[in-house]
């Protein structure tokens, strides 16, 4: 069945640097101790994590159509497990964690029957700029050679919320290039046209620029700035200095660049018709279905036709066919070769690129 789109073609990088996220499932959360009752609202509170980690959305716990399913928490359960939290800070004694797996089919399951946004398990990797103003050090880029002025440091704190949300991203090398690319000043005025250009290089899927400082009352005000997606988006954000005030800057931010890569399961999919050329092996042929049976988006597909060294395939997927094509070249592994009118028609074509 063909189906005609009105599309909207997001392209990106053949270089791109997106992330099979792994652990989506899972979650590690803090408890009191290994009593039944703290136990109880371990697994509550790592559900939770796992509904944020998979549809994008922070406040996904809140929305009246999940609100049923999470009074039987347990009955999502694949494994339960106490272990210790990372220590952020090596001076203190390490807090107790529970480790909870959950059943991909039953939350699958759980996430289609709420109608949720689904955020797929391969995602953009993001170029990430921190620039921090200090009272006694003045303005800097953060980076691993950042000297920590506080316990847990940044960097610890900045890649301890992006895995909570199992976001995938890099810093810069802050070498050469990048000081003669952009100034500290310059990031710090989150001026998009320069931090864009110094991006380039890495071939990333988006960037992000988060500034921060602290007040003389001892509150962290700061602002973040994105592109993603073909997107630009800026929001500022402020916390007292004993919260987790990093958390809170990459709660907005996440939930803000995840709208751009969701979709909704539907109970009807639609039906594309995919060619991939270079398909010139068996090794070749198995590798590009590997590929497609990755993405959460793709709920079936077909052998359409096989000629010469041009694979065709029936796909049905959810979400439609713009998220199909962004994901497949975020890949990595397609290159791609569809134009405007055929995508209107709903057929999409690719080269195979062997790795």
């Amino acid at each position: 069945m063909k189906r005609i789109f009105t599309l909207i073609l997001v392209l990106f990088s053949l270089n791109s640097l997106a992330e099979e996220v792994s652990g989506l499932y899972s979650a590690l959360v803090p408890v009191i101790d290994q009593s039944t009752e703290s136990r109880q609202q371990g697994v509550r509170e790592a559900l939770n994590q796992v509904l944020v980690k998979l549809t994008g959305n922070s406040n996904v716990s809140q929305s009246p159509t999940v609100q049923p399913f999470l009074t039987n928490p347990n009955a999502f359960v694949a494994g339960v497990g106490f272990r210790n939290l990372p220590q952020l800070d090596l001076g203190v004694e390490p807090e107790p964690g529970l480790q909870v797996s959950f059943s991909r089919r039953e939350i699958d399951q759980l996430i289609r029957q709420a109608q949720l946004p689904v955020l797929p398990s391969n995602r953009p990797k993001l170029l990430v700029w921190i620039i921090r103003d200090d009272a006694i050090e003045g303005r800097g880029f953060i980076n691993e050679y950042t000297p920590a002025l506080t316990i847990p440091s940044v960097l610890e704190t900045f890649d301890q919320a992006m895995k909570e949300r199992g976001m995938p991203y890099i810093l810069p090398a802050f070498d050469l290039e990048d000081q003669l690319s952009l100034s500290v000043d310059e990031g710090w005025s989150m001026n998009a046209s320069l931090i864009a250009e110094a991006s380039e290089r890495y071939n990333a899927d988006g960037w992000i620029a988060l500034r921060f400082y602290t007040t003389s009352s001892g509150e962290v005000r700061g602002s973040w700035l994105y592109e993603a997606s073909g997107q630009r988006q800026l929001r500022d954000f402020r916390a007292d200095y004993d919260e987790l005030y990093m958390a809170i800057a990459v709660k907005g931010l996440v939930d803000s660049i995840a709208q751009h890569f969701t979709y909704v399961p539907q109970i009807n999919t639609n039906e594309l018709i995919v060619r991939i050329n270079g398909v010139s092996s068996f090794e070749a042929y198995r590798a590009v279905l590997a590929q497609f049976k990755k993405l959460e988006l793709v709920e079936s597909l077909d052998v359409y036709g096989v000629e010469a060294e041009q694979l065709t395939l029936a796909v049905d997927v959810e979400g439609g066919a713009t998220l199909l094509h962004s994901a497949l070249v975020r890949s990595g592994r397609f290159q791609s070769q569809t134009e405007q009118g055929t995508l209107n028609s709903g057929q999409l074509q690719f080269n195979w690129i062997g790795k």
